[in-house]
């Protein structure tokens, strides 16, 4: 059961703990009141085969429910690439439901826009500072990534 990239929303553990993901990118996890008797590596190591993303889990805090304790999770910086291609994604399947239509030539204002806010939440997603990354570095593929899904899209609309 490999989760898809565009798996949003809670997803079950087998060891009856709950991860959240936005987008394929896993960013909570919930232990839903239960034992922690499963060392966190392995969750850990679980998260990273279902998702292909390698995470962190951080400190624990009260959850929404009572007796349900949440962590944040953290992609590992290196996987930056990766967490944007996701987000391409995302904003391509936005675009074209927007839009009906692929990106072309007049919607100039676009690819910048979403760049800069899903490069902005991939960054927070893998605990990066601005400083740690350059942010020009990864707009290309970006941008490729999005306009080849939002045609794809619009040839299956």
């Amino acid at each position: 059961m490999t989760w898809e990239i565009t798996t949003h929303g809670w997803v079950r553990l087998p060891n009856g703990f709950d991860v959240h993901l936005e987008h394929g990118i896993p960013d909570r996890l919930s232990d839903n009141g239960k034992p922690h008797q499963t060392p966190l590596e392995e969750v850990a190591e679980r998260i990273a085969s279902e998702s292909g993303l390698r995470v962190s889990i951080g400190q624990w805090s009260q959850g929404e429910a009572e007796g349900e304790m949440e962590a944040h999770l953290q992609v590992d910086g290196t996987q930056l690439p990766e967490v944007l291609q996701r987000l391409a994604l995302a904003s391509a399947a936005l675009f074209v439901d927007r839009f009906n239509k692929p990106i072309d030539a007049l919607d100039v204002d676009w690819d910048e826009a979403e760049y800069a806010s899903d490069f902005n939440l991939a960054r927070l997603c893998c605990g990066l500072e601005w400083a740690d990354v350059d942010k020009d570095a990864h707009f290309q593929a970006y941008a490729e990534t999005m306009h080849r899904e939002t045609r794809r899209l619009s040839e299956h609309a």
